[in-house]
């Protein structure tokens, strides 16, 4: 049986890929991602819960539903990428990369040796709790261990050109917000200046050959231009996709009903 590709596998062949950021907690939104079409869900542990107990379970019930798994993480630190790859994270996402050195260290802690230092055990998650043969669990990790950086500061934008260029790193994700907030214009990504700089990352990252362009987008026009600009890995926010759909919805149910009653008011009046 051929094996599915992987979330790399998939953007080496220029595919696009589509993902959704969740809070903890809320396992059945992750497995309702992955029944109504999403690729990979991105479990938010910097700006959310951060409880590995926790983390597991939506881990568990991403897999459930097929989805490829990544967490963001609140630092790029060693332990911590450690912990969420041997959770069964497919990848890690890292904040605030703004030089190559510290994309390379988060590469470093995401790869077993000779590529990387990741520390090796069999008995996680990751291991089928010491059932997978070590050869398995090595080849799994190989095809996965998927590593994004966030370009979200001023340095990050100057030096983006670099960080993509790290070998090993899978993606940049540009950060408007914090970015803007970096540049002196803090909720402001569309300033003429923040959006130069947004520019700037997003051409030297699809430029790099190297790692693919991850962006957020708004909806499905704004993803269709952020593919015609390089991006490769489409990301929406749960909270914005929810809060468009909820509000359709009673919406509609109120036009529909008072149009209903407008139109049962003209009939009777006309009797």
């Amino acid at each position: 049986m051929t094996a599915k590709p992987s979330l790399r596998e998939r953007i080496r062949n220029d595919e696009v890929v589509y993902g959704l950021i969740v809070k903890m907690p809320n396992q059945p939104l992750v497995e309702v991602a992955g029944y109504t079409g999403y690729d990979l869900v991105l479990i938010d542990t910097e700006h959310g819960q951060s409880d590995d107990s926790v983390l597991e379970n939506h881990l568990r019930s991403a897999r459930l539903a097929g989805l490829e798994t990544l967490v963001r993480l609140g630092r790029n630190d060693p332990v911590l990428i450690l912990r969420a790859l041997d959770a069964g994270a497919s990848g890690v996402i890292l904040p605030h990369i703004s030089t190559a050195d510290q994309a390379a260290l988060a590469v470093a802690a995401s790869r077993y040796p000779p590529i990387g230092n990741r520390g090796l055990a069999v008995s996680t998650i990751a291991g089928h709790h010491g059932t997978m043969s070590l050869e398995a669990h090595l080849h799994t990790s190989e095809r996965g261990s998927y590593v994004i950086a966030q370009a979200e500061d001023r340095d990050a934008y100057v030096n983006s050109a670099q960080v993509a260029a790290v070998p090993g790193l899978d993606a940049v994700w540009i950060g408007p917000s914090d970015l803007s907030m970096s540049m002196g214009y803090p909720g402001q990504p569309g300033h003429p200046e923040v959006a130069s700089a947004i520019d700037t990352i997003a051409v030297n990252v699809a430029a790099s050959g190297n790692a693919a362009l991850c962006v957020i987008a708004d909806d499905a026009e704004d993803a269709a231009r952020w593919v015609e600009r390089g991006a490769r890995i489409i990301l929406f926010n749960s909270t914005s996709v929810l809060s468009a759909a909820l509000g359709g919805t009673v919406t509609n149910a109120r036009r529909a009903v008072d149009e209903a009653r407008t139109s049962s008011s003209i009939k009777r009046a006309a009797v």
